[in-house]
């Protein structure tokens, strides 16, 4: 005979946590059915370890989705104050660094402590290694059944398997397709925050330095996103903190729309305006400084051979050294062919329709008692602590199965 529930939570990431946590404090049975051997196990690779809880300007506006009136509702039910004060709740203390706020002991093990605990406080059950592979809808229950013969029953389901980054820590994609049994439309899923693959002798030359830079976005020759932060050279292309910031939409173009028009131009020297670059470019060059030493104590050393091609190469003769490379550096363009896989993309964009769940309760509007959390939906939101919000408030909101 199988195990009956009221509640059954298909994936035990952040925001099947919160939802069974949600769900259980109503005084609902509870099941996590989880497939991997152990809950939350992206959680503790969150915020470089730290686990970045939510963001200080956490609001609808920081999200993309089909349905931005939905994101308004969920968090209207639980946003940032409330996150803060579910985990204070827990006892886990927090403090923000900039925006940006994490647990007080910075350990993303912390979080999942506190979860798990709670969850066993309320006696939700978690069924460890149950990959589900169907759900069958009968009369007034569903029936979850998983590859190794395991099955439970229950009055709702709430399907928060996420989405497809880091599938070695139990995101695979595959609860997008027991959404579409139910009839939900997917909006095709494309990895976020994600390195970027470029062709470009740049790259060759700095493969491992760093620099401070402001990135755009470009699709179809118009600005699709903006970041200043970090950005490596490496073999493949180019990643680092700003380059992930705008990612997105370069990925949505190429993978989603197929385009072969997406592009980034990288400002270097973001601290100079393009004038003040020139004129010290100029000032050095006259004064007879070799082309590779014109940025020496403007960018790293590295730099040299770089800076002494753009200064001598075609557009760059002696006779504008300082126009043409400032010029080049304050808007440098490169093509971008595509992104770095699933294993390299903190974030998932796309997922199931969220036009076709109830804003207020996340409750799909194929099948009555079927329910919809964290990455499972397409929702995004910036790094910064903006998706793991989503997933702990949508997660809570599932869980409350409409109440």
């Amino acid at each position: 005979m199988p195990k009956r529930f009221d509640v059954a939570v298909v994936g035990g990431g952040a925001a099947g946590l919160v939802a069974a946590i949600s769900a259980a404090r109503r005084g609902d049975s509870v099941v996590i059915c989880e497939r991997m051997p152990r809950l939350g196990k992206k959680i503790l690779v969150t915020g470089g370890g730290r686990c970045n809880l939510t963001n200080e300007d956490l609001g609808p506006e920081a999200f993309a989705s089909g349905s931005p009136g939905l994101v308004a509702a969920v968090f209207g039910r639980f946003g940032k104050d409330a996150i803060r004060g579910f985990f204070k709740g827990l006892g886990l203390e927090t403090w923000s660094e900039g925006r940006r706020v994490f647990p007080a002991t910075n350990q993303a093990s912390s979080v999942l402590k506190v979860l798990e605990m709670e969850a066993e406080r309320l006696g939700v059950t978690a069924e460890l290694g149950f990959e589900v592979t169907l759900i069958r809808h009968s009369g007034t229950s569903f029936s979850v059944e998983g590859g190794d013969g395991r099955r439970v029953e229950a009055r709702s389901i709430i399907l928060a398997g996420g989405g497809l980054s880091y599938p070695a820590l139990g995101s695979n994609g595959s609860a997008y397709e027991l959404a579409g049994r139910f009839g939900h439309r997917l909006v095709t899923p494309v990895p976020s925050a994600v390195p970027v693959l470029v062709k470009d002798p740049m790259c060759h030359f700095l493969q491992g330095q760093k620099v401070r830079a402001a990135a755009v976005a470009l699709v179809g020759g118009k600005p699709a996103g903006r970041a200043e932060g970090e950005v490596l050279f490496t073999q493949y292309g180019l990643s680092g903190t700003a380059v992930l910031d705008v990612s997105e939409s370069l990925s949505i173009a190429i993978h989603r729309e197929g385009r072969a028009d997406a592009a980034l131009v990288l400002d270097l020297v973001p601290f100079l305006s393009e004038e003040a670059l020139a004129s010290e470019f100029r000032r050095r060059a006259k004064a007879g400084w070799p082309a590779g030493d014109l940025a020496v104590g403007i960018l790293p050393d590295k730099f040299a051979p770089v800076i002494s091609a753009m200064a001598t190469g075609p557009g760059g003769g002696q006779g504008d050294a300082g126009g043409a490379l400032a010029a080049s550096l304050k808007a440098k363009r490169f093509a971008v062919s595509g992104t770095r896989g699933w294993n390299e993309a903190e974030f998932t964009s796309g997922g199931v329709d969220a036009r076709e769940v109830d804003p207020r309760t996340l409750e799909s509007k194929f099948r009555a008692g079927l329910f919809l959390a964290g990455e499972m939906l397409d929702v995004q939101g910036g790094r910064g602590g903006f998706n793991l919000a989503w997933a702990w408030a949508s997660g809570h909101v599932a869980g409350l199965a409409g109440r």
